[in-house]
């Protein structure tokens, strides 16, 4: 399941995204079961995009960024395999910025409640480390998408539908 790129599109600096993104709308909405359909269709470059951009097209604020990890994390577990793709990729300072992310959410286990964007509202310890996080995510992701552009285009054939 490869996509139709025209030769400006390949040199976009949203090139990953576009590699990913028929797939991701195929599905949008969809239950569980539909997208783990559509994931396991996926060659094992594809899938690595398909996590990544599931989360990453979730992080546009920080109660976003914060809820979508946790919600990765805990409840769809998908954190190790937005980690594995990412290294695919061979992504360096992302994968280790989500272990920490991991990491700082395990300590905070014990909560009582479920996560909500609005605990960032009532509790400025938390806010000022996801912030942190927040920062580092942002400046990580975006070297991780150039990363993975570079490899597409390396790798054209596993991502790219070639015109004959």
């Amino acid at each position: 399941m490869k996509v139709k790129l025209d030769s400006s599109e390949i040199a976009s600096k949203s090139l990953s995204w576009l590699c990913i993104k028929p797939m991701l709308l195929a599905v949008r909405g969809k239950d569980l079961s539909a997208k783990a359909d559509m994931y396991n269709q996926l060659n094992e470059g594809q899938k690595a995009l398909y996590l990544f951009y599931s989360f990453h097209n979730h992080t546009k604020t920080l109660e976003e960024f914060y809820w979508f990890s946790a919600y990765n994390i805990n409840e769809l577990k998908a954190w190790d395999g937005i980690r594995k793709g990412l290294n695919y990729f061979q992504a360096r300072a992302l994968p280790e910025l989500l272990k920490d992310i991991e990491i700082f959410f395990a300590e905070r286990k014990g909560w009582n409640h479920p996560i909500s964007p609005t605990d960032l509202d009532n509790d400025n310890e938390l806010k000022v480390k996801m912030i942190a996080l927040y920062e580092k995510y942002l400046n990580y992701s975006e070297a991780a998408i150039s990363r993975m552009n570079a490899w597409i285009i390396a790798n054209r054939q596993d991502f790219i539908e070639e015109e004959v």
